[in-house]
């Protein structure tokens, strides 16, 4: 099942440009911000600048990927492809809890790669970028969750894509407050993963990775469970 939703995902990806662009998108940011960050660090030394923008390009990835996935699913409602699998054997929450693990998959393969092509956390061992590109992926089946969740169409999915973009300003915010104020940006799913970047790139912040990590799992799992729920009455699946 899996193998089938990969191939007929990257089918998609081929044969429309919108997705090819949205595929590409990590790829074009993540060199886009290699230069950048470079020329921050040389030009203002010392500026938190470049360690923010470090942090925004990793964990934008999971996002794309997430968007890349509400509009094949998307795609599947217009063709009436849910539809059509209520008169199969195969369960339609199932098929769409495996788009939602090959977006996950998708985003934590491209995270690494991103985070070891362009060095922004060079000097972090292996196991803390494991863990970073984990947490930074589960924004993905969460934000295509939100735009199926949402909108009818994909225009309508357009509008709640860049709405709900505005939840990565608020890991951005995290890096200009402290204390317990922190702590409620945590709704943003992309928040912990940046908080773990933070500790890495921010010698002087006191914290925790391990324990960050584990709240962010155990805080995006819930909030993904939340939303299916939602998602499987909304769409009567």
């Amino acid at each position: 099942m899996i193998g089938t939703v990969v191939k007929a995902e990257l089918r998609n990806v081929f044969r429309d440009r919108l997705y090819m662009f949205f595929a590409l998108y990590p790829v074009i940011l993540g060199v886009a911000g290699y230069y950048l960050v470079d020329y921050i660090n040389d030009t203002s030394p010392g500026s938190p600048w470049a360690n923010i923008l470090a942090m925004f390009f990793i964990i934008i990835t999971g996002f794309v990927f997430g968007a890349l996935t509400a509009f094949t699913l998307l795609d599947d409602k217009d063709d009436n492809v849910l539809m059509s699998l209520k008169i199969t054997p195969i369960s339609v929450k199932y098929y769409v809890i495996v788009k939602l693990v090959v977006s996950f998959i998708f985003g934590f393969i491209s995270t690494i790669a991103i985070i070891y092509a362009t060095g922004f956390l060079e000097g972090t061992s292996f196991g803390i970028i494991l863990l970073i590109s984990l947490i930074g992926a589960i924004q993905a089946p969460g934000v295509a969750l939100i735009v199926n969740s949402f909108a009818d169409n994909k225009v309508e999915g357009f509008v709640i894509m860049k709405l709900s973009g505005l939840i990565l300003i608020l890991p951005v915010i995290a890096f200009f407050v402290t204390g317990w104020v922190q702590n409620l940006l945590g709704i943003a799913p992309g928040y912990w993963a940046a908080r773990m970047i933070e500790l890495e790139l921010v010698p002087s912040e006191e914290g925790s990775a391990l324990l960050t990590f584990v709240g962010g799992v155990a805080y995006n799992l819930v909030f993904l469970w939340l939303l299916m729920k939602f998602y499987v009455k909304r769409s009567n699946i």
